[in-house]
């Protein structure tokens, strides 16, 4: 009962604070102690920079920006103070300011692309070393569209899948499994508002659309304590703002997707918006082939789609208002024609039809404000929603006199998860020493693991029924706080604690989870980092371990099933060459996962009124333990990195293999990834990636057997000896088989142009360039001309998906 009693109070207080703001800005800093404070932004859009760096004379005291690109530095009163601000990217911009009283000064950057000089634009300036982070990845977006992408489309995840400790899992797929992890275990941020379901075309393009993002970046340990609620990473998506200089846009067309985007000002400059849609292309196909295949008889489309918007609005120069919307869905109908047969009173005219849909909606309400030079303040209203529904129908008209046969049938699954959360978050910077953030987060969920719905009406009776797992309500609750503190001039660490209530079905749980990380200078350009995070996460997804639909359920902890927890450990070096612009980390870690859940074995999604939680298997554990390097280069016409990752992936149950110890299914030695971007002039751009993994474990049938059941007799025309018995197979140890080592080359060429009002843009470019035979899945047969009775050997059988696909698209910015 504390704990309803903290919340609202600890809320209340932050609703006062938030009205109660300075009188004056002067007014705040220590006695002998001034505070410079501001933002940092893009000359050219006047899009705010994060993780910008901001110093004093020398870069011995700074600061960097926080998510919404303010920054605040207490130093000693002086006479004046001469201030540096920079960003990867952007050319340095220093001010003299006057230095005995508190000031507020806003940094304008201007690319190094307009200053003539060429150079990756879009990560921090903190050298690797200095930065009080660890096993975080950040691709800048302007890199990302440069790289290979299936079919010409820019994607996010793909791009992450090439770095180290990241895998894509199967072949196509954008899924991200973390340093052991699977994609429910991945918290992923759209502006700040969690999102559940990451992907489209079954899995092959995530629901970013490149064109709207502005900062994206992957924590895969050592996450601070303003992130919880899942086990293995944090996938941060930042939505552009919008120009605020003047009008832009920018519209293209590929084979997978048309695209357009808009962005501007709207009202003096203090209002600014951004709007951004993305169709699918492949139903434009799918149609044609479909009709021309079946004489016209059906149709099959696949269609998806993205839309998102935003609005900022300068409320004063204190406060900031955002609104954001996000929509996003997929759709995979076949419809087929009505068909006419004779029946024994007359003709029997019947149809059918299947229609999946799924998607995300997500709408967020934002409120930042500089409460004082030293402390910034955010609140967050927001919801957000995923929704997975699979209709079935048929219809029969009986056309005969007495039309008995009539039938109208409908038949649906559906499950979904919805939140509605409120969120409060503030950083305090009461001198270069420290950086403090504190705040809370409350979460409504409700759950909707599995319903069945069955409709039939016929001349005679009528059925209508629902049944399947009910809806669950669960609420979540979170404190944390957090130092980012500066010990010696050598030693830096982040200090921070969460603490998580949760309850559902009338019960409570929670945790205390520590975080820490500490980063430690061993000589001008080398670091040694270590972390420790105590991870919970209070959802589960169960999966159907397929190709990619999303027909994996959420479900929340309850009574019976307990919350999954986690704990990380990871040691590492980091080191920058700044004479040739590289950065070099190795990092070491250990990850130990208990609660897991598995579908038991033979268990189904579509099974009558039972229950999910009759279908799992709990109390899992998971260990993974591996050993990463990265070698960046992220300065010059010649960019990209080499990632290596050597890792052990193991999971233990207690009903499944016999109790023992098996490799998880996404359990990879080794996977190896080049990454090579060259700027042959500024308008032409070619890159090339390379991806190698050992093979996807798999549980395979080690023999087979006949089941002796007198029930079954002779075949007609078969031999005498011959009987037709049911086989059972023979099963060894869980994933004890490996499939073939995997491994592409991708190609890639940007060519842009200045046009009148605009820039246009052709890339093209070949996926799995030697077109090498991947595995997707593996079956057995005994050849395709063999009969039940002369077949032999059965064999084993390889599919595989994508062989050299080439990529095309056009883009025209203005």
């Amino acid at each position: 009962m504390i704990y309803t009693r903290i919340y609202p109070a600890f809320f209340g207080a932050v609703a006062l604070l938030w009205l109660a703001g300075p009188p004056t800005v002067q007014a705040q800093a220590p006695s002998g102690r001034v505070t410079f404070s501001g933002t940092v932004r893009d000359a050219r859009t006047g899009e705010k920079l994060p993780g910008a760096a901001v110093y004093t004379a020398g870069g011995q005291v700074g600061t960097t920006t926080n998510a919404a690109g303010f920054y605040s530095l207490t130093l000693p009163a002086q006479d004046s103070v001469r201030l540096t601000a920079g960003y990867l990217g952007y050319g340095r911009v220093t001010v003299v300011l006057a230095g005995r009283q508190t000031t507020t000064h806003g940094f304008s950057l201007v690319t190094r692309n307009e200053l003539g000089e060429v150079r990756v634009s879009g990560a921090s300036d903190v050298p690797l070393e200095r930065r009080v982070e660890m096993s975080t990845l950040q691709i800048p977006v302007a890199q990302l569209r440069k790289l290979p992408a299936l079919l010409g489309e820019p994607d996010v995840l793909r791009a992450f899948q090439l770095m180290p400790g990241v895998q894509a899992g199967r072949e196509g797929s954008g899924a991200l499994y973390v340093r052991g992890g699977s994609p429910d275990q991945n918290l992923t941020l759209l502006d700040d508002v969690p999102i559940y379901y990451v992907s489209h075309v079954g899995g092959f393009l995530s629901v970013f659309d490149a064109n709207a993002i502005s900062d994206v970046r992957l924590l895969k340990g050592g996450f601070p304590a303003r992130y919880g609620g899942r086990l293995s990473s944090v996938l941060d998506v930042r939505l552009k703002e919008g120009n605020k200089e003047k009008l832009s846009g920018n519209a293209g067309v590929g084979v997978l997707a048309t695209h357009f985007s808009l962005e501007g000002p709207l009202k003096n400059g203090k209002t600014t918006f951004l709007v951004s849609a993305r169709r699918g292309n492949l139903d434009l196909f799918s149609r044609v082939a479909s009709r021309l295949s079946s004489g016209g008889n059906s149709v099959v489309g696949y269609s998806f789609y993205d839309a998102s918007a935003k609005l900022s609005h300068q409320l004063t120069p204190r406060d900031q208002l955002f609104a954001a919307v996000y929509l996003g869905g997929d759709r995979l109908f076949v419809t087929q024609k009505p068909q006419t047969i004779a029946g024994p009173q007359g003709e029997l005219r019947y149809q059918n039809a299947s229609n999946l849909r799924y998607g995300n909606a997500l709408a967020s309400l934002r409120w930042n404000r500089t409460l004082t030079p030293q402390l910034f303040g955010n609140a967050t209203l927001a919801a957000t929603r995923f929704r997975y529904a699979n209709e079935q129908t048929f219809e029969l008209e009986d056309r005969s006199p007495a039309g008995k046969l009539s039938e109208d049938s409908r038949a649906s699954f559906s499950s979904g998860v919805q939140d509605v959360l409120v969120k409060a978050d503030f950083e305090y910077y009461p001198s270069p020493a420290h950086q403090i953030r504190f705040g809370a987060t409350a979460v409504q969920h409700a759950f909707t693991p599995g319903s069945n719905f069955f409709t039939s009406r016929t001349p005679v009776a009528a059925l209508d029924t629902t049944f399947g797992s009910q809806r669950v309500g669960a609420r979540e609750v979170a404190l944390y706080g957090e130092d980012e503190i500066r010990l010696t001039a050598r030693l830096s660490a982040n200090l921070g604690l969460r603490v998580v209530r949760y309850w559902v079905q009338g019960q409570g749980l929670g945790g205390v989870q520590p975080r820490v990380l500490a980063t430690y200078l061993v000589g001008e350009h080398t670091a040694v980092k270590a972390s420790y995070a105590s991870m919970q996460q209070y959802l589960h997804l169960l999966s159907n371990n397929g190709a990619g639909l999303p027909t994996d359920l959420w479900v929340p902890a309850t009574r019976r099933v307990a919350p999954q927890r986690a704990q990380q450990l990871a040691l590492g070096v980091a080191h920058t060459l700044p004479e040739w612009g590289l950065e070099v980390s190795v990092e070491a870690f250990q990850k130990s996962m208990r609660e897991l859940i598995e579908f038991r074995e033979g268990a189904t999604f579509y099974n009558s009124s039972q229950n999910w939680q009759d279908k799992v298997v709990t109390g899992g554990r998971g260990q993974v333990r591996g050993l990463e390097v990265l070698v960046q280069r992220k300065t010059g016409r010649f960019t990209g990195w080499v990632g290596y990752t050597l890792a052990r992936n193991e999971r233990q149950f207690d009903q499944l293999n016999q109790g023992r110890w098996y490799p998880y299914k996404y359990d990879r030695r080794h996977d190896a990834s080049v990454v090579v971007i060259y700027q042959v002039r500024p308008h032409i751009t070619l890159s090339a990636t390379w991806t190698y993994g050992t093979g996807n474990a798999l549980t395979l049938a080690q023999g087979n057997y006949q089941v002796i059941d007198q029930s079954y007799g002779l075949i007609a025309g078969a031999p005498s000896d011959r009987y037709l018995y049911p086989e059972a197979e023979v099963y060894g140890d869980k994933n004890s088989y490996r499939l073939r080592a995997y491994h592409r080359l991708d190609l890639g060429a940007t060519f842009t142009k200045s046009v009148k009002h605009g820039e246009r843009t052709w890339r093209v470019g070949a996926y799995n360039a030697y077109s090498r035979h991947n595995p997707y899945y593996i079956y057995y047969s005994s050849g395709e001309n063999d009969s039940y009775f002369t077949k032999g050997q059965r064999r084993l059988y390889q599919l595989s998906l994508f062989p050299i696909l080439p990529a095309l698209s056009y883009e025209r910015s203005f």
